[in-house]
């Protein structure tokens, strides 16, 4: 089977010789002849930087996502470039997306802070630092083989790039789901985002679920469930439940990822750290995981870990663990078991939400109240033996 990847290569805009390519791999795939038929469009205008283009030419189909940076230092006070994939022309390229933007965007970072493709273009290069050619030519093998990619650049950064298998169908977002980002996204071209997305950007914050977010914007909750369904569907944002301190949470056997993989565990001890406090070895984050229980609230926890005096920030230190699927909320749903009781209820009481299959977190949501408002109104309306509640 041949690869889907046909190139990867790195252009930048020469002040004499014009939008030239500096790296490729394989070597020579594009040949300069070939180039010049479509240079003009890889170093488009700089209206056009900062946002993914796609051309077809020559039965092949380009990606990129030109990057476009004004300091005195460079020529004409600008450095231009742009990282491309190249492909088959019949290939479907949406699901690489996300990944040249992210290319891209790491490599403007870089460039901040320790001019890496100035230094690269002078060829002085940096200690510890790879040529960039061996760059391309890691992601070009291991995208290719294994789908995914990891490289380090110096000792600190480590990028790792995955291609995301699209989902048949978009996942349903519900109102009482929290959204939460999981990639960083650049919006300083705001005409490169849909501009509902953008007045909700500043909401999803791992807290806010989205009837939330719906009523703080006051955009109608259809159109912010759309929004924030394509951010999910292109793995910018992962959704979780509404984190509470009376929430259950045991771990998953996913947590053998967390246990195998060092990247994981270098980022998990610096996701749950409280800002300015000494991150804790991983050995003791790994214990404090595996002993939540099914049968102890967070809040219970809590009190007897005392995660705050380890530096641990309590939400972040769940919500890492939600995010990787390596822990897993218990829900509880109530259930009038009393069928007298259930009847005899006035309309008002939405009698409905309490038939055990809807969860706290639905119930909260839809009566916009909190939860031990929720259980005072079970309490009021039926004796404790005429309702029960699930978890699972």
């Amino acid at each position: 089977m041949s690869d889907l990847i046909k190139c990867i290569f790195y252009s930048e805009f020469h002040n004499i010789y014009g939008t030239k390519i500096l790296h490729q791999y394989p070597e020579g795939f594009v040949s300069n002849e070939v180039f010049e038929g479509f240079a003009e469009y890889i170093i488009p205008k700089p209206k056009l930087c900062g946002k993914i283009i796609t051309l077809t030419a020559f039965d092949y189909k380009i990606l990129g996502y030109p990057i476009l940076m004004q300091d005195v230092k460079y020529h004409r006070n600008a450095l231009l470039f742009n990282l491309c994939f190249v492909f088959d022309k019949s290939t479907d390229t949406t699901n690489f997306n996300q990944i040249v933007r992210k290319l891209g965007t790491i490599l403007r970072t870089l460039e901040k802070e320790t001019e890496y493709l100035f230094n690269q273009s002078k060829e002085i290069g940096l200690k510890d630092q790879p040529d960039l050619s061996k760059i391309l030519e890691t992601l070009y093998i291991e995208l290719n083989t294994y789908g995914e990619s990891t490289f380090t650049v110096d000792d600190a950064n480590t990028i790792n790039v995955k291609l995301l298998s699209r989902p048949e169908e978009p996942p349903e977002i519900l109102p009482h789901q929290v959204p939460v980002l999981v990639e960083e996204i650049d919006t300083t071209n705001d005409s490169e985002w849909d501009l509902t997305v953008l007045q909700i950007l500043p909401y999803i914050d791992g807290v806010n679920y989205v009837a939330r977010i719906s009523k703080l914007t006051e955009i109608d909750i259809n159109l912010v469930s759309s929004c924030v369904q394509h951010l999910v569907y292109y793995g910018i944002v992962k959704m979780v439940d509404i984190f509470q301190f009376s929430n259950i949470y045991n771990p998953t056997p996913k947590i053998r990822k967390l246990a195998n993989n060092l990247d994981m565990q270098r980022e998990c001890q610096r996701y749950i750290a409280i800002s300015g406090a000494t991150p804790c070895s991983f050995e003791f984050i790994f214990s404090l995981y595996s002993s939540l229980s099914i049968d102890t609230t967070f809040r219970e926890y809590c009190l007897e870990n005392s995660l705050t005096s380890w530096g641990i920030d309590e939400r972040a230190f769940i919500m890492f663990g939600v995010i990787n699927g390596f822990l897993r909320r218990k829900q509880r749903y109530p259930l009038l078991t009393n069928l007298q009781s259930l009847d005899s209820l006035p309309p008002s009481h939405k009698k409905h939400l309490l038939n055990g299959t809807k969860n706290y977190d639905e119930i909260c949501c839809i009566l916009s109240i909190g939860v031990e408002a929720v259980e005072k109104l079970l309490f009021e309306i039926a004796h404790p033996d005429s309702f029960i509640v699930i978890l699972k």
